[in-house]
Order: structure tokens, then sequence, then C-alpha cells
């Protein structure tokens, strides 16, 4: 049976009662903690996207200083190689070897003190007022032998922030500010690193009749990274693999 009209009414309005809203005020706070809870989401998110960035930033660095540093490695270990090196051995090829520079020493031989003439693979020179920063060497880039090529006399230094190369340069030269001869080349980029120092250290291990020429090559690139400045530095004790002779 149906309920009396009255009686609908009041269960509607019991109802009614029942289901009422929010007040201003929840829905202010709701709203706040909404945007705090947003806020803090987006923040999380770029703080993510920045360190990453930078992370990436700071792995190219090391990359790009590891391998310059690999490239004058192998370059500076070839110094002073000749492709003639068994006929000069055998004899049928004499002089100085022209790949590297000759200098007046002393060698010591049974306790008797003589002079005689002893090859130099590497020049480490000046560059830019700054000592150690440049080093000279050719070596022997088809195996012909003979004199050096235009394109066998090799150079690294050091120049407004970049490492620079060069296969032409004047190996007469006694600082790299003054090279005239031949072109230099940046291999670093001064848009993502900065390199700081390089310093070639020149040292030889000497014996009765050859030397064994080192370089220690120090290189220290720098990078802004959250308005700081991080640095990478590297070092490399590098043996030159062709001996220098002592000759009389």
């Amino acid at each position: 049976q149906d309920l009396p009209r009255w009686r609908c009414r009041i269960r509607l309005q019991g109802m009614l009662k029942q289901q009422h809203g929010f007040s201003l005020v929840e829905l202010m706070i709701s709203l706040v903690l909404g945007t705090l809870v947003i806020a803090m989401i987006s923040s999380l998110y770029v703080s993510g996207v920045v360190n990453n960035i930078n992370s990436i930033k700071y792995s190219r660095m090391k990359t790009d200083l590891q391998a310059v540093m690999h490239l004058m490695e192998s370059d500076i270990r070839r110094a002073g190689y000749r492709g003639d090196t068994i006929s000069y051995a055998l004899g049928t090829v004499s002089g100085a070897n022209n790949f590297m520079w000759e200098e007046t020493a002393s060698i010591n031989i049974g306790g008797v003190v003589s002079p005689a003439s002893a090859g130099v693979a590497t020049k480490v020179l000046a560059h830019g007022g700054v000592a150690d920063s440049c080093i000279l060497f050719m070596y022997d880039v088809d195996g012909s032998g003979g004199t050096p090529d235009a394109n066998e006399r090799f150079g690294y230094r050091l120049q407004s922030g970049a490492v620079e190369l060069s296969s032409t340069v004047n190996i007469n030269a006694a600082d790299c500010s003054t090279t005239s001869a031949g072109s230099w080349d940046k291999i670093t980029d001064i848009n993502s690193i900065t390199i700081t120092s390089l310093k070639f250290t020149d040292r030889s291990i000497t014996s009765d009749k050859t030397r064994m020429r080192l370089v220690k090559v120090d290189l220290v690139g720098a990078i802004s990274i959250a308005q700081k400045t991080a640095t990478e530095t590297m070092s490399s004790d590098i043996q030159i693999r062709n001996l220098e002779l002592y000759r009389k």
C-alpha cells in the first residue's frame, strides 16, 4: 500500500538533511592541501631532472678528458720512431735519427767519461707564458724513414682553455707562442669543458749507451654545474718506446 503523503514528505526531508555538501572552509583547506602536494611532486620532478642533467654534464667532461688523454698517450709514445730502423741497425743506412733532435752529451763507459751525441725524442716548452704547457715531437707516420715529412711534426699545447693539436709545427721553435709554421686545431670544446691546466714533465733514465724518455702528462678540466665549478684531474706517465741512443 502507498504511504500517506505526509509520511513521504517526512522521509524525504530526513534524506536531504543527511546529504549536505562541503563548507567553504573545508573546500579551501582541500585546495591548499592539494596545491601543496602538487608543488612537492613538481619540485621532486624538477630536482630529478636537474640532477640528471648535471650528472650527464660531469660524465661528458670525464669522457672528453679520457679521450684527449688517450690521444696524447698514443701519439707521444711513438715519438722518435723511424720506419727504416732495421736498415739503420744493419748498417745499410747511416747518420742520426732525423725524427729526434740531436744534442751534445757525455757518457760514462767503464768509468771513462767521453763526449757523445744523443737523440732527444721530445721537447717540452712554454706557451702563453705558462711553463711546460706545450710538447713537440716527431715520428714516421708512413714508415718511409729519411727526414720528417711536413705532416710528421706534432705538438700539443694549452690555448685559451682548450687543448690544441698540430701535425705541422715548427720543430725548431724555442717557445710554442712564437711557432709561426703549421696550424693548430682545437680538440676540446670550450662550450662543454674548460681545460684549466695542461702540464708536461719530461725526464729520462740513462744507461751507458741509451736513454729511455718518460713524459708525465697532467690534465685538469672544469665545468660549471649548479652555479659551482666541478673539476676533474687526470695524470699519465708515458714511456717513449724508442730509445735515445748515444754515438761518439
